[in-house]
């Protein structure tokens, strides 16, 4: 049995492993987006994701 076929059955797995991976791409799209400040934009001009919401 696989990943996506555990989620299909058990909606609270599939729930889980969802808000995981979204976790995981939000923290690497963060990452990304101060990595590219520090390249591009000049010192002081960008907030962390967290707190622009």
């Amino acid at each position: 049995m696989d990943v996506r076929e555990l989620c299909n059955e058990d909606s609270a797995v599939g729930r889980y492993v969802s808000t995981a991976v979204a976790a995981v791409i939000a923290d690497r799209l963060d990452s990304a987006r101060t990595r590219l400040l520090d390249l591009f934009a000049p010192h002081g001009s960008g907030t962390p994701l967290a707190h622009a919401r």
